[in-house]
């Protein structure tokens, strides 16, 4: 499907590539038990009087598919474009049972529709959209239709867009767009019978990735048109934040918001992107919560914010066999090679972005920062332990080590005054550790692998 839409008075111009569910030719049979070939009607025109958008066409293509439900059956069928491609108006062709009655459902693309609830009928609007330079990848704007009497459906848009006219310089890696409050992309509902109507959201998800836009590079003088299709709202100012990653390791983060993009309707935004060294940032664990990053020195490891095992910088966290787990120590590995995959702590707990530091990371700790132990009342989150904070130009970047001692037998020893944590290093029927008190610090082999000592996770 092909779309062109312009803003009226915010000289908004969005073109759609082609949207094309095409499969491989079959032989189509001349006859199904129960069904019968049926042919429906399709304008993807709106009405002016129910959109904000002026002159807006949107134009069938050759292979654009649909799924359509017949009167209270909850079973949708694909139905394929037979005649209409470059139009407003089309012929889809495809099979229905042959006791089928009006009132008939629609959904484009076939792939968005997720069902019929009760009164209401489930799309979903992608949460990974590819970039098309001035539009919007196959299949990325679902569309509903009804038709009370009859096999002729008006398809109704069912996302705003927001069109990004990106200017600077540097070459895009990574592009992502999340809202604090409004669920942007995942699985809607609206009324069956007023495709019109407000969404609800099902199991909406407040983030959306760009994809195929690594190796784009910025212009200062042309902008690129980055154009992301998301769910109606109105976004708050700072709401929408949009974080980017060159290709040379750099970032650019901006916030978004104070408007309102209803449906069938967008918003331009103009954005200078200036990539500049990240210093800070987050980044995701299996279960999908997302963990602050900090770096204290140039190339330096990017320390997680908190323990692993714990939920914020105020706990302790869990206290782990050297090997992976609680309950399991890693006896074999007697030479240096460092601990992998799921034998190290931080990936099995918390996914492949993360690992556990080495030896050698935990020395630089404490020999490129400002070292300070804070009591309980002093750190502000009510435990005691060491700040360790950057220095020169990583002044401003700091990471809290609690002092959660160790568990041994079941018993936990020394919280409050020392500190135990693995790095990924072996030595012997040891592993490496940093170990400290308020009046210490040092990072040996002196401690057998089956202690349970802390994990501080550092981001690959």
């Amino acid at each position: 499907m092909k779309k062109l839409i312009y803003l009226a008075g915010a000289a908004l111009v969005m073109m759609a590539s082609a949207s094309c569910e095409k499969k491989a030719d079959v032989q189509n049979p001349e006859s199904k038990e129960g069904m019968v070939k049926t042919e429906f009607s399709a304008v993807s025109k709106e009405s002016k009087e129910k959109t904000a958008i002026d002159g807006s066409d949107i134009l069938w293509s050759t292979g654009d598919q649909v799924k359509i439900y017949a009167g209270t059956s909850t079973e949708g069928n694909p139905f394929t474009l037979t005649d209409g491609a470059g139009t407003t108006s089309a012929i889809f062709e495809g099979w229905i049972a042959e006791t089928a009655t009006a009132p008939y459902y629609a959904v484009y693309p076939s792939s968005a529709a997720q069902g019929i609830d009760g009164s209401t009928i489930k799309y979903s609007i992608p949460a990974n959209q590819a970039y098309v330079e001035n539009s919007f990848a196959t299949s990325t704007v679902p569309m509903v239709a009804y038709s009370e009497a009859d096999k002729s459906l008006a398809f109704k848009n069912q996302t705003a867009f927001i069109k990004l006219q990106l200017t600077g310089a540097g070459t895009i890696k990574t592009m992502e767009i999340a809202s604090a409050a409004n669920n942007i992309c995942g699985t809607f509902s609206v009324s069956k019978t007023d495709p019109t109507a407000a969404s609800t959201a099902v199991t909406g998800a407040k983030k959306i990735t760009v994809t195929n836009i690594e190796g784009t590079e910025l212009d200062a003088s042309e902008a690129i048109n980055v154009i992301i299709a998301l769910a109606p709202a109105n976004f708050a100012a700072n709401d929408l934040t949009l974080s980017m990653t060159a290709t040379d390791g750099k970032a650019f983060s901006t916030k978004l918001g104070g408007f309102t993009v209803g449906r069938s309707q967008g918003k331009a935004v103009a954005i200078n992107v200036e990539f500049v060294t990240q210093t800070t940032g987050e980044a995701e664990t299996k279960d999908g919560t997302m963990v602050k990053w900090v770096q204290l020195w140039e190339n330096g490891p990017k320390w997680a914010e908190y323990n692993v095992g714990a939920t914020s910088v105020g706990e302790y966290g869990g206290y782990y066999a050297w090997g992976g787990s609680q309950s399991k120590v890693d006896d074999h590995n007697t030479g240096s090679d460092p601990l992998t995959g799921d034998s190290d702590t931080a990936t099995k707990l918390w996914g492949s972005n993360w690992r556990m530091p080495s030896e050698a990371e935990l020395d630089a700790l404490l020999d490129n920062c400002t070292v300070a132990w804070k009591s309980a009342s002093e750190s502000g989150y009510n435990v005691a332990g060491k700040l360790y904070r950057g220095n020169g130009d990583y002044s401003g970047n700091s990471v809290f080590f609690p002092a959660a001692g160790y568990c041994s037998g079941g018993e936990v020893y020394y919280a409050g005054s020392d500190g135990f944590y693995w790095t990924s290093i072996p030595n012997g029927i040891n592993a490496y550790t940093l170990d400290f008190t308020s009046s210490y610090q040092s990072v040996g082999s002196y401690y057998s692998r089956d202690g349970g000592y802390s994990v501080r996770a550092v981001l690959k």
